[in-house]
């Protein structure tokens, strides 16, 4: 009984053992060294066009407080992975434009909705966007979103559409008209973590349900959300040092839940910054920043995970398993694209260590990874 035991418990810690890839290809598509003003590069967007891949970042003086940070854009050819076109896709004088989300409508128009900010606390001013008819290659002027429902939103974290319907993921702050949310929330926080749904791509949108309420009033932020069955799976970062799955119905009320932080999984000892849960082939995954408090430097991890149980089965450090100091980066988004019959997993993503941010491309062998 003493050695089955045993067994079970080393194929467990097997399960969920950390992995570095064999086979691993980086590539930097935009330096921030290469200019002396601004060069902070981060926080960057991915949309695949199914041959082109649009990638939208902050190019400004810091990680924050820096007005006049403009939002970029590259073209990659998706195949080869290079980089096409560049171009500047929202700018406004003395306010900082970062953390674009991009959003694709059942009419065919793409457009990227950003978390606008200017200098001092608070910060928040309402969600910009822009909008392009042609695929991309061409955006119109910076808009204010404005209230939903009584409401406006400052960042927007990920939108899925299905059919007619585009769901987004947004959080409201206390500065903004209706952000306190009391009557909302059982517990009242700094912002709540909403679901909007809008039937018309995006030229109106209509409150659907609090995910903080959902989760009894937990103080959450960054969330990532995809569809599942005839639900939805929501990864949530916490505020408090926790880290949410969750499962919901399709109208975001709460079925099962699990705070991945610590316990069985000793290499998650806080959450997981800027936070995407996705599937691919069958299995369901998280990635995002990683950091093993209190000593280990961050790292861009991947989580498998079961979807009925919310339990991590395995875990691939992407990057920097070696331990370097890396001051800032990891927040991730993937594609994939097939070469000579294999399946490759892309990751874009910004990188600081010793110098000015990079916007890094990272190639992996999805089969060995997955």
């Amino acid at each position: 009984m003493k050695r089955a035991c045993l067994l079970l418990m080393t194929l467990a810690l097997a399960s969920t053992a950390q992995n570095a890839p064999t086979y691993k290809r980086a590539a930097v598509l935009a330096d921030g060294a290469a200019s002396t003003n601004a060069s902070y590069l981060a926080f960057p967007a991915v949309l695949d066009l199914g041959g082109d891949v649009l990638v939208s970042y902050k190019r400004g003086r810091s990680h924050a407080a820096d007005p006049g940070a403009a939002l970029e854009m590259l073209c990659l050819d998706g195949a080869a992975g290079q980089v096409k076109a560049r171009a500047t896709i929202a700018r406004q004088d003395g306010v900082i434009m970062q953390m674009g989300e991009w959003v694709r409508f059942p009419n065919g128009d793409i457009a990227n909705y950003i978390d606008a900010q200017k200098k001092g606390q608070p910060s928040r001013i309402g969600l910009r966007v822009v909008r392009s008819s042609d695929n991309g290659k061409s955006f119109g002027p910076v808009e204010r979103v404005g209230a939903v429902d009584g409401v406006e939103y400052g960042y927007a974290f990920e939108a899925v559409t299905q059919g007619p319907t585009t769901w987004l993921l947004a959080m409201t702050f206390t500065n903004l008209t209706g952000g306190t949310f009391s009557s909302r929330l059982q517990n009242p926080v700094a912002g709540s973590v909403d679901v909007l749904r809008s039937e018309d791509s995006g030229k109106s949108w209509r409150f659907v349900r609090s995910i903080t309420r959902e989760l009894g009033g937990a103080p959450i932020n960054e969330s990532s959300l995809a569809r599942c069955g005839d639900g939805f799976l929501v990864a949530a970062r916490g505020y408090d040092s926790k880290q949410w799955l969750l499962v919901t119905d399709g109208e975001f009320r709460l079925k099962t839940k699990m705070n991945i932080t610590g316990g069985e999984n000793a290499f998650i000892t806080s959450h997981v910054g800027r936070p995407r849960v996705f599937t691919r082939d069958g299995g369901w995954y998280l990635l995002g920043r990683n950091v093993v408090a209190p000593k280990t430097p961050m790292r861009l991890s991947l989580f498998r995970f079961d979807p009925d149980t919310l339990k991590i089965t395995r875990h691939v450090v992407l990057d920097n398993d070696e331990g370097k100091r890396v001051s800032d980066g990891y927040y991730a988004m993937p594609y994939w694209r097939e070469r000579e019959g294999k399946a490759l997993f892309n990751v874009i993503t910004y990188k600081k260590e010793s110098g000015a941010p990079q916007i890094v491309r990272f190639e992996f062998d999805w089969q060995e990874i997955r």
